[in-house]
């Protein structure tokens, strides 16, 4: 597996000194870096690297290659904040009163699924056609 890291783009990197990029990534505070590690489940850590390598790719007006990585930064975190849901949700034992309880989480994270997806295909889409268009297209998603 490889380990990759991403900053926080509102943020700023500290200016302690460190040996590596990757020692400072470990000792980054969650709120400012989201790590592969980050992901426990094989399944979203797959969605997270691959979403993350796809922007990588990305090149254009800087303004908008911005407003895609704020994006993405706010996508992989909600990801990050989800898992605890999920993994909730995969143990969860079906009992009679708990469907109402299960419903709304599960509705939730469906319709967080269906964002991150269509960032990701507007991200693959924008690699394969990289023009100004599609870059705004892509960074104008909600």
């Amino acid at each position: 597996m490889t380990f990759w890291w991403m900053w926080d783009p509102a943020g700023t990197v500290p200016v302690r000194r460190f040996r590596s990029e990757l020692s400072l990534a470990r000792s980054a505070p969650d709120a400012q870096v989201v790590r592969s590690t980050d992901f426990t489940c094989p399944e979203q850590r797959r969605r997270a690297t691959a979403v993350r390598a796809d922007f990588l790719a990305v090149t254009g007006d800087p303004v908008q290659v911005a407003l895609v990585e704020q994006r993405l930064w706010m996508l992989l975190t909600a990801l990050r904040r989800a898992q605890p849901i999920r993994n909730a949700l995969a143990v969860a034992v079906p009992k009679a009163g708990r469907a109402a309880l299960v419903a709304e989480p599960t509705r939730e994270l469906a319709e967080f699924d269906r964002r991150f997806d269509q960032f990701a295909v507007a991200l693959q889409v924008l690699i394969a056609d990289p023009t100004p268009e599609q870059l705004r297209h892509t960074a104008a998603l909600d």
